[in-house]
């Protein structure tokens, strides 16, 4: 009976640590982002990223201030994608892209202006802005060099992709010029 007693009493411990853990694991369900016309000379969009989480979350940061990684233009709309949304694969002409995540604390925010030469004709269009958001700085940069050593299988690109949650910004509507 001791011994029923002592297993039963380790795999409940044990299923209640695992409980526990993945309930306290970090996770990006309550960060989002906003964005507004840019109030600086040149700066298309301003934007605030918030995180409404007990835990810290990672932006990935490097075309987050401009320029953009690309731009979709479609009739009426133009959205600025500051990462990766789709993988690519192949070798990029830059097979070690810079892997630079921003953290934002919990229950913090950041703003920034976006700023980009090379998007214009914004007249009378909706603008949005994605950004990539992830919980774990450590295994993007980690996948990102085994994709860079994948023998252009996987653009180190590919990473941010599998790594991040992309998250879209309300549409900010840019006045027609006449």
């Amino acid at each position: 009976m001791t011994k029923k007693y002592l297993v039963c009493t380790v795999v409940l411990a044990g299923i209640g640590l695992a409980w526990g853990n993945a309930r306290t694991q970090p996770t990006v369900e309550r960060v989002r982002i906003e964005a507004a016309k840019g109030k600086v000379n040149g700066a298309v969009l301003h934007w605030k990223i918030t995180n409404d989480s007990d835990t810290g979350a990672f932006v990935f940061d490097t075309f987050l201030w401009g320029p953009a990684y690309s731009v979709e233009r479609y009739a009426d709309k133009v959205t600025i994608n500051t990462s990766p949304v789709s993988e690519l694969g192949g070798c990029p002409p830059n097979r070690f892209p810079l892997i630079l995540l921003l953290v934002i604390g919990p229950h913090r925010s950041i703003e920034g202006d976006f700023t980009d030469d090379e998007i214009k004709d914004l007249d009378g269009k909706l603008v949005s802005f994605r950004v990539a958001v992830g919980a774990d700085p450590y295994s993007v940069v980690d996948t990102a060099k085994a994709f860079a050593n994948s023998k252009c299988l996987h653009s180190p690109w590919d990473a941010i992709v599998r790594w991040g949650t992309v998250l879209e910004s309300n549409g900010v509507q840019f006045p027609a010029k006449h």
